[in-house]
């Protein structure tokens, strides 16, 4: 059980180190990622341990902003060792712990820059879209504010969608299946239209015109392979694997970024607010971090920022105001 739960928190820790590297760490992510510090006295060392093992990416000066949660990493770092006959051994969990963390860091580091000599990266802005020509003839699509990674060689072919979301259309080979790699997981296809998208937490797979295989990343390789077909969509999540059937009216709608629209379908609003920055630069800050578990339904225009402030203050009696670049999103019910 201590052995399951030492995972659990290095696989957790991990997962936090990239998304604080990601355009995606915002005030709302750093919110939970402070009460995900204070939860346990585990989840301070194992984070440290696990930036370590990331490289101490640049990344994680982010949180210089949000002082009250470098308050909470310092704390106990000139702790003196336990007095006693314990003093002198360590301790098997914090163990157990180091090397899972650093498991899943040399994971990690593996999934960002596997021989980045050897591939090609490609961009694009806020706003911005983008339609890249691989080696293999597969075609990609990058919506506004997109990170892609690609390798093709003649016995493989892998991408990695550092950020944002993706288009694919993955053309048939010799090479054999197109593997698609994201901070949570993997997709494996060998064709048809896939649309790969980062979310706050985890990634969502929809999967247009053929079938793929999916797998979760964990500190010690990738989760068993599971199968979905056309016609459905994979989440990636903290813990598992789920696939959800869709219809192709459904999956057309979260494509619909192409045309300048933002389609939102009970969407999280913490990944409605991540769309629109993505669109407009704007950056959201909520009031209450519960605000980002709320659901948007709606269908706006991707550069029309006042129709999503004013889907918000409809749907979801949400108030905005603008200050310092930002835009403050509270609860009129606690006016």
């Amino acid at each position: 059980m201590r052995w399951r739960r030492s995972e659990r928190i290095a696989d957790e820790a991990a997962r936090w180190v990239v998304l604080i590297d990601s355009e995606l760490f915002d005030a709302a992510a750093a919110a939970r990622f402070k009460r995900w510090i204070a939860r346990s006295d585990a989840h301070r060392p194992a984070f440290l341990l696990a930036s370590r093992a990331w490289g101490e990416l640049d990344g994680l000066q982010k949180l210089k902003i949000y002082p009250d949660i470098v308050a909470l990493l310092e704390a106990g770092a000139g702790a003196t060792p336990h007095q006693g006959s314990e003093a002198s051994a360590p301790d098997r969990r914090a163990l157990l712990l180091g090397a899972g963390v650093a498991g899943i860091g040399l994971c990690l580091v593996g999934y960002v820059a596997v021989n980045p000599a050897a591939a090609e990266t490609f961009e694009t802005g806020v706003g911005e879209q983008r339609e890249v020509d691989l080696a293999d003839g597969t075609r990609v699509l990058l919506n506004a504010s997109s990170r892609l990674e690609a390798r093709i060689r003649d016995d493989r072919r892998e991408a990695r969608l550092l950020a944002g979301e993706a288009l694919f259309t993955i053309a048939e080979s010799n090479a054999g299946v197109f593997s698609i790699a994201t901070p949570s997981g993997e997709i494996e296809a060998a064709g048809g239209e896939i649309l790969v998208k980062l979310l706050p937490e985890g990634a969502r797979v929809a999967l247009l015109t053929d079938g793929a295989l999916a797998s979760r990343r964990t500190w010690i390789g990738q989760t068993s392979r599971v199968a979905a077909g056309v016609n459905s969509e994979i989440v990636i999540g903290r813990e598992d694997v789920a696939v959800d059937a869709s219809t192709a009216e459904q999956l057309a709608r979260r494509t619909l970024w192409r045309e300048g629209m933002l389609a939102f379908d009970n969407t999280p609003l913490s990944e409605a607010v991540a769309d629109v920055t993505r669109q407009s630069g704007v950056r959201f800050v909520f009031a209450d971090p519960a605000l980002a578990d709320l659901r948007v339904g709606g269908l706006v225009r991707a550069d029309d920022l006042d129709a999503f402030l004013q889907l918000l203050r409809n749907n979801l009696a949400i108030n905005t105001e603008q200050r310092d670049g930002e835009i403050l999103l509270s609860s009129t019910a606690t006016l």
